[in-house]
């Protein structure tokens, strides 16, 4: 679950290095450059009380395979994209996925660890997100040198490996 958080700050992060290049790109004015950052935070606060209650009512490896797989599809969409408005798009994908996999993989480690672990385990992957908003501006650095649609070809398979180890993990009690 560490992992998961992980990669969802990294795709979160990884637009700051890009910004210039799709500014510069695709013509963006400063509004669209605006919408193209907010729409992933907008997609997280739509969609975390739907993620929440698909945590609730289907499970938590649901939630988390519902979002990792519909964050490796938006981000590769976003990787090969060249339209302000599939980015835009993709990006609030990513958002509403990264809802999901949060509220599934909190709930997840909260019910997996024992009452007098639960804070030290939760907090670890606090930290895990931390180290991922750190590491997204270096995947977009390497992304502009690469290209976008390598660099998050490459992101988009390491979600769908995150899914793949998700869908191993035993279900909490």
């Amino acid at each position: 679950m560490c992992a998961v958080v992980l990669v969802d700050t990294v795709f979160f992060t990884a637009l700051t290095p890009l910004l210039p290049h799709y500014v510069h790109g695709l013509g963006l004015s400063k509004a669209e450059a605006g919408i193209l950052v907010a729409a992933y935070p907008v997609g997280t606060l739509i969609g975390a009380l739907p993620g929440g209650m698909v945590a609730t009512r289907l499970g938590v490896r649901p939630a988390v395979v519902l979002g990792l797989s519909a964050m490796s599809v938006a981000t590769l969409v976003f990787g090969f994209s060249s339209s302000t408005a599939v980015l835009d798009g993709a990006r609030f994908v990513q958002g509403v996925a990264g809802a999901s996999t949060w509220a599934g993989g909190l709930a997840w480690l909260a019910a997996a660890a024992a009452p007098e672990r639960r804070g030290r385990v939760l907090g670890v992957a606090f930290a895990a997100a931390l180290g991922g908003a750190l590491v997204g501006p270096v995947v977009g650095a390497v992304a502009s040198r690469v290209g976008t649609g390598p660099a998050f070809a490459a992101a988009g398979i390491a979600g769908v490996l995150l899914l793949l180890a998700s869908m191993t993990m035993p279900k909490p009690a």
